[in-house]
């Protein structure tokens, strides 16, 4: 042996030696090693009742019988097969048939199945738990032959090839991972209307249940309450728009195999009004009622189309020379991020006349290039919209008489009437901030009574607008 060793030839193992190397019993190796053994392993003999194993032989005994990527070995300093520092233990997939019984001890009597399903924890760790299902009362399935049957329909999935464990978390405990993960990657916008949906819709209803065990009939259900409870359609688009990605990440990140939000559908988008625009006259005797600083800002809504987040503006991006107003940074809640574009900044061009008001504003509060535009009242960040358009401009346009007026109906208002006065699509796009030009006329843009009327006398010239039969019945009638 000694000699092997020094020759750099691996030595032979006894009987003992490979027994406890590979964590098998000496009667299980002799059983292998006779002349009639069932596959016997590779023996090295020595007269008749000496043997050795070669350890190079073993080894590839052992893997040309394994059903998945090899991971023990042998290693040159000890000749020891490990796997996961345990002996030779391999772990492989098996099939599995299960088992059931006849509870006789329940009234009426019934068919349990038991089977064992590998599941991933919190920690990510693969664990094997053993199941239990309720197949079927025994009147129902007569038989443990026909009991058995259904147990192996359950079985199919986890027998196949392709079976991945499942997660055994909840979905709280997901959306803590998610927002972790995926939200805290998102502006603050749409953290605030995600967080939104979560507290109050999505938590509720599916918070302690698993999440892999959250399918399309559990989604279904729940868009079709939220249905039923008077939720319009554009809330129910905007809950399953956010639910899928929570499911999305899911499935980015190995907890789930499909995405079930995808699979439900959305009711049918039910007849809604069209918000009633405020005319000119309308606008300036609310922009002429309110005081300053709000009067100039729902002003500069109307005409640069900017959204009020966009509201955050200091005075230095203001360029009198240029005419330009640049969008830089954007407010929620009192936080400042980037604004919502394609694009970094985004400037807005105005008039002579509009430069002059702003810097009118500008000397009569004594501002700063530093200071903010639109200031709260602490002067200390820009204004809280959100508390704005409640306290503020809806009472006052109340007051007058005026439709309900919002921050996106402005918006709305100055898409509209630069539809009607054919500005190119391409530069509304711009000042309105949108990634794609067919959103402007998709949703923002209303039909003016003008240029319906223009669009009726257009079709409606040389067919007349009654035939002389109808005439004839008319001047008769009347």
């Amino acid at each position: 042996m000694a000699a092997q060793e020094e020759s750099g030839i691996r030595p032979l193992l006894t009987v003992s030696q490979l027994s406890q190397r590979l964590g098998l019993s000496l009667s299980w190796i002799y059983r292998r090693t006779g002349p009639k053994a069932v596959d016997p392993i590779p023996v090295v003999r020595f007269g008749k009742r000496g043997i050795r194993f070669n350890p190079d032989h073993i080894l590839l005994y052992i893997r040309s019988r394994e059903r998945h990527p090899a991971r023990g070995t042998l290693e040159p300093s000890d000749g020891i097969a490990r796997v996961n520092g345990k002996g030779f233990t391999l772990t492989r997939k098996r099939f599995q048939t299960g088992s059931v019984r006849l509870r006789e001890d329940r009234d009426p009597v019934w068919w349990e199945g038991f089977y064992r399903e590998d599941v991933i924890t919190d920690a990510g760790k693969v664990i094997r738990k053993r199941r239990s299902v309720k197949l079927g009362l025994q009147k129902d399935i007569p038989t443990e032959a026909h009991a058995k049957r259904k147990l192996a329909k359950i079985l199919v999935t986890i027998n196949d090839d392709g079976y991945r464990p499942r997660s055994v978390i909840t979905f709280r405990g997901f959306v803590q991972k998610y927002r972790e993960l995926k939200l805290a990657t998102k502006k603050g916008t749409t953290q605030h209307g995600y967080e939104t949906n979560i507290r109050a819709h999505y938590l509720p209803y599916f918070g302690d249940r698993l999440l892999a065990e959250i399918d399309i009939e559990a989604v279904q259900t729940f868009l079709n309450l939220k249905k039923a409870v008077g939720k319009s359609y554009h809330t129910l688009k905007n809950l399953k728009w956010g639910l899928s990605s929570i499911f999305t990440a899911a499935v980015k990140y190995g907890y789930l195999q499909f995405n079930p939000v995808r699979g439900a559908d959305l009711p049918p988008e039910e007849i809604r009004e069209q918000a009633q625009l405020p005319n000119h006259g309308q606008l300036n005797a609310l922009i002429g009622r309110l005081p300053e600083p709000v009067s100039t800002a729902v002003w500069l809504s109307a005409v640069a189309c900017v959204r009020p987040e966009e509201l955050a503006f200091q005075w230095k991006d203001l360029d009198a020379e240029k005419r330009m107003l640049w969008i830089v940074r954007a407010v929620n809640r009192g936080k400042l991020h980037t604004p919502k574009y394609h694009r970094a900044n985004r400037p807005i061009r105005l008039t002579e006349a509009d430069v002059i008001r702003l810097l009118t504003l500008k000397e009569l509060k004594g501002a700063k290039d530093e200071d903010w535009m639109f200031p709260n009242h602490r002067k200390s960040g820009p204004l809280r919209h959100e508390d704005l358009l409640g306290r503020v401009i809806q009472p006052a346009a109340k007051e007058l008489g005026l439709p309900h007026i919002t921050w996106r109906l402005l918006r709305h208002w100055g898409a509209t009437q630069m539809v009607e006065a054919s500005v190119p699509i391409k530069a509304a796009q711009e000042r309105l901030g949108h990634s794609r030009p067919d959103i402007l006329l998709k949703f923002y843009a209303h039909v003016l009574d003008a240029s319906a009327d223009a669009a009726a006398s257009t079709l409606s010239q040389g067919l007349g607008a009654r035939s002389a039969s109808l005439e004839g019945a008319y001047r008769a009638a009347s």
